[in-house]
């Protein structure tokens, strides 16, 4: 109800009806019963609360009234000292009046404030719960594996399309070449031989070098001296000229020795001890090597004994280029570094030993593009050394020590 200097407003924040004599829209009003302050226009009036009540009441008569549910506290919008900006500090004036309460159970402060005809406020977002998100690449990964089942069936049709027909009943065979490799007879020769070669005894032949070496410079006669030497039948012309001197002329035993290490003859592996001779001739030291003859008894090889002792390679360097002869060296495989660095493509190369000592120092070069060359290249290692006897000649190229070219190897299948 309204007059014209008072008017009936509902409080928007307790729901409460109370009496006004503001009547401008601007100016500020106080709920007396929660000490909100707000505009004028933030209030609803009497009337529409009225009306409001009506329809709620015609809908509502055929059921039983309940109970009102408490009305709900919120905080004042704006602090107290709004008013005292906006119309100074006096408080308005209060008057009793019987509060309608038909309409307050039906409405609620937000519902009362709303202008007319604004929509309502929008729903709150529907959030999907975590569990129950899809990933994003879930789509990806049922593509991905549905294109590999359509592969793999595609690859299994092509493959029985295309596969060899085969009648029922016929056996399948394989050629004999693919489920085994036939082996040269060489190579099987090669390791059968290998398998059965016993390991020397070092010991005993240590012990048979010393006996034969003291003998030998012991003996007064040529039957003497060729009773230490195998095959002495062969060289007993040179045996005789080289110990078989007497008085000043004599050659003296000056040391025996066992070199460390053993290597192995080319070809065929086979690991000989070598043992180093001191005579007043030889002051380097000469290669001694033990052989077995028929009658089952060691005795010194005689052509390595004579080429160390008499140094016959270092003599036959000074010999023509185009001369050629065999002699018995030892062996080691060499980067090579003696001669120049353009040839190094072109020949294998080996460190030569014709004594017990360092000295003299000789370079072997095989060409690698031959038989011989790719022949001592497989059967040889990088740190072991060999015993072979070589047919070599004097090679003329820019080195830092003397070289010899290899022509052939004893005992080597290839040429």
């Amino acid at each position: 109800m309204t007059s014209g200097t008072t008017a009936s407003l509902i409080c928007p924040a307790c729901g409460q009806a109370f009496l006004s004599m503001q009547q401008s829209m601007e100016g500020m009003v106080q709920c007396p019963h929660c000490a909100h302050n707000a505009l004028r226009g933030y209030f609803g009036t009497q009337a529409q609360v009225a009306g409001v009540a009506q329809v709620r009441r015609r809908v509502s008569q055929p059921q039983p009234v309940q109970s009102p549910p408490a009305p709900v506290q919120q905080p004042p919008q704006y602090e107290s000292h709004a008013f005292a900006q906006a119309g100074g500090g006096l408080q308005p004036r209060q008057m009793p009046m019987t509060p309608i309460t038909a309409a307050r159970p039906a409405l609620q402060p937000s519902q009362a404030l709303l202008p007319t005809g604004a929509p309502p406020p929008p729903p709150d977002e529907f959030v999907r719960p975590q569990h129950l998100r899809t990933s994003p690449w879930r789509n990806a990964f049922i593509l991905l594996g549905f294109a590999g089942v359509c592969g793999g069936a595609l690859w299994l049709w092509w493959d029985s399309v295309n596969a060899p027909a085969v009648k029922q009943g016929e056996a399948v065979t394989v050629p004999p070449e693919r489920t085994a490799v036939q082996k040269s007879p060489m190579v099987a020769k090669t390791e059968t031989a290998r398998a059965v070669i016993p390991a020397p005894d070092v010991g005993a032949m240590a012990a048979d070098a010393k006996t034969l070496v003291t003998e030998l410079f012991a003996a007064d006669t040529a039957q003497g001296r060729a009773a230490c030497i195998h095959e002495a039948d062969k060289y007993g012309a040179e045996i005789e000229a080289q110990f078989g001197a007497t008085g000043a002329q004599k050659t003296e035993l000056r040391l025996l020795s066992r070199i460390p290490g053993m290597p192995q003859t080319l070809p065929g592996r086979q690991p000989v001890p070598l043992f180093k001779l001191v005579t007043s001739t030889c002051a380097t030291g000469a290669l001694i090597r033990l052989e077995t003859g028929t009658d089952g008894r060691r005795r010194i090889s005689w052509p390595l004994l004579f080429e160390t002792h008499s140094q016959a390679l270092a003599a036959f360097m000074k010999q023509p280029a185009e001369a050629a002869a065999w002699f018995h060296v030892g062996l080691r495989p060499s980067h090579g570094l003696d001669i120049a660095a353009e040839l190094r493509g072109k020949y294998l190369t080996f460190d030569v030993q014709v004594s017990a000592g360092a000295e003299p120092h000789f370079v072997a070069c095989v060409e690698r593009d031959t038989p011989l060359g790719r022949y001592l290249d497989r059967e040889t290692e990088w740190g072991k050394s060999y015993l072979a006897r070589l047919l070599v000649r004097r090679l003329d190229i820019q080195s830092a020590a003397p070289c010899l070219l290899v022509i052939d190897c004893e005992g080597s299948p290839e040429r």
